[in-house]
């Protein structure tokens, strides 16, 4: 089928990688140029790089369901989106044949929202997967057509599913596609009893609350793995947390229990003790908490979450 792909980040380009050889893509429609970094330069997000790379059109207006007549030109069969980051107008959802698909990273109705695999992550979800489903108005609420579920392991960061999810998502997708242009897609209607939400992180959520049970910290970090990182303050200057483990012990929440080569470092919490496993110092390299702890004495430290 001819189609038109919208998506932004790296995770969209992955999936449109996927699919590039085995469908007809006309046209992509992608996020604004941003400047980024401290020199402010412009750069190409990674979903315009590919279509660039493979000679596809692109199409980055500010809001596309005000500036519509390019895409219309294109005369897709299907639209797909994938992390496309705008809120799509009935015009748009009519601007195809077979209307518009979205590759959801969750188990709809599950996790709707701007980041399904970070939240399922930091719930302490063990299981999670893809959802291909139609595009209504609302969000995340169309008909499922295909759903593919994986294991989240123990110790999985948000950043690992991102690598991990896009082969998924391109056999789901494929698959959905196949059925559609047969006319063999079931629709199914999410339960929206079910639903749950998955709202767009930030750096407020980051600093780690040292009363809440470890194991809730110990989820929270992985799933801001990469971004925004968990962190906390020690003397005044800023602690990035990449990895840490939930471990049994019972002192004051937020004080060093132990800081030694041998031991790590722990940090009493509100519930059980927090090992941290990696971590980084502001100007520093990341380390271990282990290497961290060499040639510090930080036992019995008040830490400044």
């Amino acid at each position: 089928m001819k189609i038109v792909f919208m998506g932004t980040p790296q995770f969209a380009a992955d999936v449109l990688a996927g699919i590039l050889s085995h469908h007809e893509v006309v046209g992509v429609v992608t996020q604004p140029d941003a400047a980024v970094g401290r020199g402010q330069q412009v750069q190409f997000n990674p979903v315009k790089r590919l279509a660039l790379a493979n000679g596809i059109p692109v199409l980055q207006p500010p809001k596309i369901s005000l500036d519509l007549e390019p895409l219309l030109a294109w005369q897709p069969e299907i639209i797909v989106t994938c992390a496309f980051g705008q809120i799509l107008r009935q015009n748009v959802l009519d601007a195809a044949p077979h209307g518009v698909i979205n590759v959801h990273g969750s188990l709809l109705p599950r996790y709707r929202g701007a980041a399904p695999i970070q939240w399922a992550v930091i719930n302490g979800e063990t299981t999670t997967g893809i959802t291909i489903a139609q595009t209504e108005l609302g969000l995340d609420c169309g008909a499922i057509i295909q759903q593919v579920t994986t294991p989240i392991a123990p110790k999985e960061t948000a950043g690992d599913l991102f690598a991990r999810l896009p082969s998924i998502a391109i056999e789901a997708l494929l698959t959905a596609l196949d059925a559609i242009a047969h006319g063999t897609a079931t629709f199914t209607p999410q339960d929206d009893r079910q639903a749950t939400n998955a709202p767009m992180l930030n750096k407020t959520m980051a600093k780690i609350d040292w009363h809440q049970d470890a194991t809730k910290i110990a989820n929270l970090v992985r799933g801001l793995n990469p971004w925004p990182v968990a962190y906390f303050n020690l003397a005044g200057a800023s602690v990035k947390v990449y990895a840490a483990t939930a471990v049994d012990g019972n002192a004051i929440a937020g004080t060093v229990v132990n800081c030694d080569p041998k031991n790590g470092l722990v940090i009493g919490c509100g519930r059980g003790c927090l090992r941290i496993d990696q971590l980084q110092l502001a100007g520093k390299k990341v380390t271990t908490g282990a290497a961290f702890c060499n040639g510090r004495d930080l036992k019995n430290v008040k830490i400044d979450g």
